[in-house]
Order: C-alpha cells, then structure tokens, then sequence
C-alpha cells in the first residue's frame, strides 16, 4: 500500500514512511521523491509485520513530528492500523488538533470492519484529522485504498502507459444500442466513481480497474465524465 502511494506520488512531493507497533520505526525519513521512486518503493515493500498491537499515538506523533518540517502546502498523514488491535491512543485528541491547526490531516485505512472494537477510535482520529475513513477485511483491496487516498490528497495522477480497456455492460443504462469502445487507451487519469450513484461503463484492464467512462443521474439528465484522452 505504501509502496503504491509512493508510486503515485510526483518527483517534487515528499514522503515519509513509518512502521509501528509498540514503537515506531522510521523506514524512510522525510525527503522528496526525485529520481529515487524505485528505490523508495523497494523500502516500502521490505516493511514486515512483526511485534504486537499498533501503538497509534506514538505512530501518528513520529509521522507528524518528521512532516511538520515539510515547507509543502498539503501535509498528510495515511494512518493504516487493525480495527481490532489498535492501541494506546494516549493525547491523540491534542495531537490531531495540533496537526489540523498546521494545515495537516490524517486519513485512516482499517484492516477489518466497522464493528470491530477500535473501529470507532479510527473512525474519531479520521473525523478529528480532517480526513477519511476506509475500512476493508480484504488484503488486496489495501493497496487500492492507499492509491485511492493518494490520488484524492494529490489531486493528479496521469497513467502514461497504454491500457487495455475492459466493458461493464452497463452503457445499457444510457442506450439500448451497443457501443463499440476502443480496446486501448494511451493513459487515462486515474479517478474513482464519485459515490454509489456513479455507475461505469469501461474500466482500465489494469490493476487500479480505474473508470474510463462513466456516467450518472443529473437533473432529468445525465452527466457522462471520459478520463482517457481523445
């Protein structure tokens, strides 16, 4: 997950990246991306899981404690923990006011459910960080929600590389008359459906499986938004 944010990340952003348990252990201290993204992302995947429950005061005090050095407009924090092993959250509270009054926020990505029993402490700390709240019990959905949390803090991520296109079915929904899509892309900006409302009609064949077209209703109407280019 980690290692996907950074992938999504510009050369001129910065990063930092902790791994916690009882302690935080600092695996790439705050610096810009550059031309090290490879490197930087190879760190990200060498992080084990080890020790016992996540400790996310001490956690999300080492990331703020290196990214409130950072002179960038935008300083987030993605806090990733075990909606059933989240511990001491000591002055938190403090800590995330401290955070926000400096122009930070802290997102929170939970490995379970919301009715787990420190769900509702990471559903706080994102509520209090300004930010959001994601929560899955599958593992391969983690590194969807970094991207999907990088892209919305960063607010641009182009894919350069030609993608194969794969049809939903659902272009039904705005005609009866089959449309025939193109098979390939040359990129596309990578975005995800506003909320359950959005329905998608082509997908990128890639591991995101990001919305080329898709549509929604607007009015008496629809809105229709192509994020590949023409």
């Amino acid at each position: 997950g980690a290692s996907k944010a950074i992938e999504l990340l510009g050369a001129q952003d910065k990063i930092t990246l902790f791994a916690v348990d009882s302690e935080p252990h600092e695996i790439i201290p705050l610096r810009e991306i550059g031309n090290s993204k490879k490197k930087l992302m190879n760190l990200a995947r060498k992080v084990k899981s080890t020790g016992g429950g996540i400790y996310v005061y001490r956690g999300l005090k080492a990331a703020w404690d290196e990214l409130k050095k950072a002179d960038s407009g935008t300083r987030h924090i993605i806090l990733f923990s075990d909606a059933r092993d989240s511990e001491q959250p000591g002055a938190y509270k403090a800590l995330l006011k401290e955070i926000t009054a400096n122009s930070g926020s802290v997102s929170v990505i939970g490995l379970g459910t919301r009715s787990d029993p420190d769900a509702a402490l990471l559903e706080e700390i994102a509520k209090l960080g300004n930010g959001r709240i994601f929560f899955t019990n599958k593992p391969v959905d983690i590194p969807k929600l970094f991207a999907q949390e990088t892209v919305t803090v960063a607010r641009s991520a182009f894919i350069r590389d030609p993608v194969h296109t794969k049809a939903t079915g659902h272009w039904a929904e705005i005609s009866p008359k089959p449309f025939e899509f193109p098979p390939q892309v040359d990129g596309y900006n990578l975005s995800y459906p506003k909320d359950r409302n959005t329905t998608t009609s082509l997908v990128a064949n890639d591991e995101y499986l990001g919305p080329l077209v898709a549509h929604a209703s607007r009015g008496i109407g629809r809105s229709v938004a192509v994020s590949f280019p023409l």
